[in-house]
């Protein structure tokens, strides 16, 4: 069975048109490797390999601070002064 996330990419999705700039290089070796009429999905599927890995590498880095115990003490350090007298 496949998983939600490749069933979500095959259905067809509305398209914003977006415009940016890349250097000239990138452009010439893009068009070496993908015909014009493939660029969008190209750099549809690109953008989203980059974006999953963002993703992932956020969620990493999230659960890599909530094991740290020096960030877990501060916390707690600071959550003490929360109700010192601050009202």
């Amino acid at each position: 069975m496949e998983d939600r996330s490749r069933i979500r990419r095959r259905r067809v999705r509305k398209k914003v048109h977006v415009t940016f700039s890349i250097p000239e290089d990138v452009v010439d070796l893009l068009h070496s490797v993908v015909e014009k009429r493939g660029m969008s999905d190209f750099a549809t599927r690109a953008l989203e390999a980059a974006l999953e890995e963002g993703q992932q590498s956020l969620k990493r880095a999230y659960l890599a601070a909530n094991e740290d115990e020096d960030r877990k003490e501060t916390i707690e350090d600071w959550s003490r002064l929360d109700g010192e007298g601050w009202e």
